[in-house]
């Protein structure tokens, strides 16, 4: 029988266990044969006896020194030795640094926090708040500026007074929440804590995407709630029918489509005229309109509107045929030119100047309550009413139950106006 020829390989790994009497060392190898390999681990430890054993992989050696160490760790040691690329001073530093780590964190976790605040320009508040300031402000040179009138830019400086006052020295970095909530928490309004909590998160928002600080520091503050003491605005069905007769007219025909998106779909302003951008306006691609089989239309509306939502969303067949209609005269969804302005005109023209825009959407999710145009009942399904609006049962307790004075007859009137 022909002998097996065994080759001694490279050391796989060498590292120490602890006993009782001390030190042992551990050292494996690979082993080559006629046609296949081994790890073989051994060690000799004092009082004890020697260890020489092949495994058919390093993992399994390594499972092995890690039981053999489980099982003879000296009671009391409360450390092993092993193999560290670390000379004397860094391991006597990560050792200090060890002992005095906050409870619940790790090394690599601080390092990390180290460099994002390394990172973080130093820049105090006030020049911070200057340099907002500047962003904001609509000018000749800053056409995109968002605050637009000298009412906002006052209140924008009425807000930030006391806090630059008392912390407009300090780097933003600095700051924490702690430092923040007493200039929202101290209204007496719960309007006015909201209005103020807003501006200011909004600052450090924007701070945060400056590197002028490393974390969201207002991320885990409660926003103040303010109880709604009255509905949102809903058309009377008289008001409904004014809006659809003046909107029919050959002046404004080119908007109809956008007002019955909202009256009878319930798009918020924003998803149904993508505030009016041109590369956001919604095409007829977004629609099905005569889908086949037992399908109802829909549309499938873009990443437009408030958050950015996206879905779809059930279209009545008034609202269809009215779509129909527009796009057989070849009309845009939403026009493309001079729509903010012919929209501001028509209400005016029907008596809703006092109207706000989200108006629309009101009026369809009240009377969806009261008539369903799918089912022909009344809606009790909430997720319904969450796929068909987008928003959450909390807020429609809240904000869009406004139904009590909507009768269904009316509501049934409603969904057949075209």
């Amino acid at each position: 029988m022909k002998n097996k020829t065994k080759l001694q390989g490279r050391i796989i790994f060498d590292m120490d266990a602890m006993t009782r009497e001390g030190k042992v060392r551990f050292r494996c190898r690979n082993v080559r044969y006629d046609g296949y390999e081994k790890y073989r681990l051994y060690a000799n430890p004092k009082k004890m006896k020697r260890i020489d054993r092949e495994f058919d992989s390093e993992e399994q050696a390594r499972a092995f020194y890690h039981r053999w160490q489980a099982n003879n760790d000296p009671i009391g040691q409360g450390y092993r030795t092993t193999t560290t690329r670390l000379n004397n001073k860094q391991l006597q530093d990560a050792t200090d640094a060890y002992d005095r780590l906050p409870d619940g964190a790790t090394l690599l976790e601080l390092v990390k926090q180290f460099d994002l605040t390394k990172q973080t320009q130093s820049v105090s508040v006030i020049d911070a708040w200057i340099e907002y300031r500047e962003f904001n402000i609509r000018t000749e040179t800053n056409r995109d500026g968002s605050w637009r009138s000298k009412a906002t830019i006052v209140e924008q400086d009425f807000v930030f007074k006391g806090i630059l006052n008392k912390l407009g020295s300090r780097l933003v970095k600095e700051v924490v929440a702690e430092d923040l909530s007493p200039f929202w928490q101290s209204k007496e309004s719960d309007q006015t804590r909201l209005n103020h909590f807003k501006k200011i998160k909004a600052f450090f928002s924007w701070c945060l995407k400056k590197e002028f600080h490393f974390k969201d520091i207002l991320a885990l503050e409660k926003t103040p709630k303010v109880k709604r003491e009255s509905f949102p605005q809903v058309l009377t069905l008289d008001e409904t029918k004014r809006l659809i007769e003046v909107c029919s007219r050959p002046k404004y025909t080119t908007l109809k489509p956008f007002i019955f998106l909202c009256l009878f779909g319930g798009l918020r302003a924003g998803e149904a005229n993508g505030n009016w951008e041109q590369d956001k306006l919604l095409k007829w691609d977004d629609f099905t309109l005569q889908p086949e089989g037992r399908e109802k239309p829909f549309l499938s509306l873009p990443f437009v509107g408030k958050m950015k939502s996206s879905r779809n969303i059930d279209l009545s067949p008034n609202l269809v045929e009215v779509l129909l209609q527009a796009k057989d005269k070849k009309l845009s969804v939403i026009p493309s030119k001079n729509g903010i302005n012919l929209w501001k005109k028509l209400r005016k023209e029907c008596g809703l100047s006092n109207k706000k825009p989200n108006c629309l959407r009101h009026t369809a999710i009240s009377y969806f309550y009261r008539h369903n145009p799918f089912t022909k009942k009344e809606t009790l399904d909430e997720s319904l009413m969450t796929r068909q609006f987008g928003n959450s049962e909390d807020v429609r307790d809240r904000h869009y139950k406004n139904v009590s004075g909507l009768t269904i007859n009316d509501a049934k009137e409603f969904w057949r106006l075209v």
